[in-house]
């Protein structure tokens, strides 16, 4: 087999994350920063975009973060704490894309309630 084996699980948090900007907590970016700083320290590879995190959509944000984890394997203990430092990155956005779907997903249901021309 020549293709790579594709992550599945990585490829649905990226397709199930907005396409769209996240309000992420202050302190939610800097827990990802420092994950990717970490990835960056200990397997000595670009992993920071070159924008602002607060600039980038959710899935594009969750497909860097994806594919970083499944590119990188580690050999030493250091780089085995960054990875699951970026894996901890991982589920705190896929928590901020879960939450920013139900929010989304509230705020038509209450415009549709309020406004009851719409459905017709």
């Amino acid at each position: 087999m020549d293709r790579p084996l594709t992550d599945l699980a990585g490829e649905r948090l990226v397709r199930k994350a907005p396409n769209q900007i996240l309000a992420l907590d202050s302190a939610d970016r800097d827990y990802i920063r420092a994950g990717l700083t970490a990835v960056e320290a200990a397997f000595a590879v670009a992993a920071r975009p070159d924008i602002p995190i607060e600039l980038m959509p959710g899935r594009t944000l969750m497909r860097l973060l994806v594919d970083l984890r499944a590119q990188l394997t580690p050999a030493t203990p250091e780089q085995s704490e960054a990875w699951g430092r970026l894996s901890g990155a991982i589920l705190l956005l896929d928590t901020a894309c879960a939450f920013a779907t139900e929010h989304a997903l509230a705020m038509r249901r209450r415009a549709e309630a309020e406004d009851p021309e719409q459905e017709e």
